[in-house]
């Protein structure tokens, strides 16, 4: 059935969710109740978010931290900060405390200037087409009075207008390149309002206007930050050759790409968690700032490092385009909320705080991989979304913690150590208990969450029902597993070893099986009726075997221990256990 729908944006907010649960989710009632989870209790409040865009069906919540100490031309920021990534926050923090203490980030602003085109295309003499605008220069500010009027009192406006002449890269094209001042709007609808304006006065019969946009290449939109001190208050081992190593690691991101485009996603880091805490766009100061790391003709690092006479001098210059007033700044809450911690910075202030928050991040960084190495730093602060991803409790939490207090964090080496301790105390589930597997499985509803993979509870309990019918010959698989295989796997099953997370044998799919039963007290009973089947079976079949579809050929001793394992292993899935 076809996926393509007319008419969608003007569906209400629950007619589009219930085309998309029902078109592309096995579940609706479940990924419903997901959606409606990351609702706004105030509903005022939420039809705000669903203003902000459009086809809006829910909110997608992102951590919202805050790094303190930051000190920023003698004056102290909490700098808030909007970022999934972990270690980020914390990095920031630490960095701007030992800065703090050695005379804080010194930032200043280059420039402010904006960039808008219109784009044309002229097929005349050059000379002709720049009589036309030297004498139409004055209708073309003219033509934006209106617009720019209320600017024009702030202090911003249009700058300047200049005839650009491209015809050696295309044929026939020509711009207007309009130099703006914004002041503490970001601008973009200024600007490209102007640009229309300007292009609608500007055109005529030998004029083609193809497009009139603003640029987000801001290059005269420039801040600097930068912090100094003496080689040997670094506060390191032997500070001389640190400086030396973190210089040459700067230096090694001036000259090679592949390592510049990872050094600048570090300063990215500070800086674009910054512009979404304060409701800016960082889309346009990501392909900005991109943009002017290339402006050699080769992508090159943003931040610069100096050794001279025993100072140690760390600075990076960044365009940034930014808004405090108007758009999302005005609208969104937590974006206001933002603003008013900085202290209700001007957006020249606010260049300054993202520029210090994204050298503070490069910092950190560097000084990580020229020490310890950036895992060592990065993965202690990964550490606590590991456990939460294998959900620990609080007692396996602290005896990993300490043990990775002198251990290198990986993921593989948490989960091993996880596992090492959860095998002293595994609790495995009897499934011939009728009254046991009966009491733990009706703890769940349909609205209980797996801790592990894809399948919701009934899909749980109708699986194994499923691989029980295979143990009691119900099912015919019709597979056959190698005497070689059998003789590898098999031994796994005398072993007091779990399994995996990951298992899965390859005659099952992907997706979990389409509902069997009506109800879960429905599925519950089926598969008490497929154990005590299985029981009959082999009190009828006392020699029998039944081919396992990982395992080989199994008698009833040996699916007994496959099904401990397996019940087990999906009764945790639904911490049931």
């Amino acid at each position: 059935m076809s996926k393509i729908i007319s008419g969608f944006s003007k569906f209400t907010k629950q007619e589009k969710i219930d085309w998309l649960t029902e078109n592309f989710f096995q579940n609706p009632s479940e990924i419903k109740q997901t959606i409606q989870q990351y609702w706004n209790t105030n509903a005022d409040l939420q039809n705000l978010h669903d203003d902000f865009i459009e086809n809006t069906i829910t909110n997608f919540y992102m951590p919202f931290g805050v790094a303190p100490n930051f000190v920023i031309n003698n004056k102290e920021y909490a700098i808030p900060m909007v970022i999934e990534e972990s270690s980020v926050v914390a990095a920031a923090s630490l960095v701007a405390k030992f800065w703090s203490k050695k005379g804080g980030f010194k930032t200043e602003v280059l420039g402010t200037t904006k960039i808008g085109q219109v784009h044309f295309m002229y097929a005349g003499h050059k000379n002709d087409l720049e009589d036309y605008v030297n004498k139409n220069k004055t209708e073309l500010y003219a033509a934006t009075a209106s617009i720019t009027k209320n600017m024009e009192k702030r202090g911003g406006g249009i700058l300047d207008i200049v005839l650009v002449d491209k015809t050696d890269k295309l044929a026939n094209y020509y711009q207007l390149h309009v130099t703006f001042e914004t002041k503490d709007s970001m601008g973009a609808n200024f600007i490209n309002s102007c640009l229309e304006a300007i292009a609608n006065k500007f055109k005529n019969d030998e004029i083609e206007i193809v497009m009139s946009i603003l640029s987000n290449y801001v290059p005269e939109c420039l801040v600097r930050a930068e912090v100094s001190c003496k080689i040997d208050d670094l506060g390191v081992e032997n500070p001389q050759k640190f400086a030396q190593k973190f210089k040459q690691a700067v230096d090694i991101a001036k000259v090679e790409p592949y390592r510049a485009v990872t050094h600048n996603k570090g300063i990215m880091n500070g800086i674009d968690a910054v512009v979404l805490a304060t409701g800016n766009d960082f889309r346009a100061i990501e392909a900005g700032a991109h943009a002017y790391a290339s402006r050699s003709g080769s992508y090159s690092s943003l931040s610069h490092c100096t050794i001279d006479d025993g100072i140690f001098k760390f600075w990076i210059e960044i365009p940034l385009a930014l808004g405090t007033v108007g758009g999302l700044t005005a609208l969104h809450p937590l974006a206001k909320f933002s603003l008013e911690l900085l202290q209700k910075p001007t957006a020249r202030e606010l260049m300054q705080i993202m520029a210090a928050a994204g050298l503070a991040q490069n910092f950190a960084a560097l000084r990580a991989l020229t020490t310890k190495g950036i895992q060592h730093g990065h993965m202690k602060m990964h550490l606590q979304n590991i456990l939460n991803q294998f959900n620990a409790t609080e007692a396996e939490k602290e005896q990993i913690e300490k043990y990775f207090e002198k251990e290198t964090v990986s993921h593989s080496a948490v989960v091993e150590k996880l596992e090492e301790i959860r095998k002293l105390k595994i609790n495995w589930i009897n499934f011939l208990d009728e009254s046991l597997i009966r009491e733990k499985l009706e703890k769940l509803s349909s609205d209980s969450k797996p801790i592990f993979g894809k399948m919701n509870a009934q899909q749980m309990i109708e699986h194994l029902s499923f691989v029980t019918q295979i143990a009691n010959n119900t099912v015919k698989t019709g597979l056959f597993v190698s005497d070689e295989k059998t003789a590898r796997r098999k031994p796994f099953l005398d072993t007091d070893n779990e399994l995996s997370q990951g298992f899965r044998p390859s005659f099952l799919s992907d997706e979990p099986n389409a509902l069997q039963f009506e109800s879960l007290t429905e599925a519950i009973d089926d598969l008490v009726h497929q154990v005590k089947k299985f029981e009959n079976y082999y009190k009828a079949n006392l020699k029998a075997t039944i081919v396992h579809p990982f395992f080989g050929e199994l008698d009833y001793d040996y699916w007994k221990k496959f099904q401990v394992k397996h019940f087990t292993h999906h009764f945790k899935q639904f911490n049931l256990l």
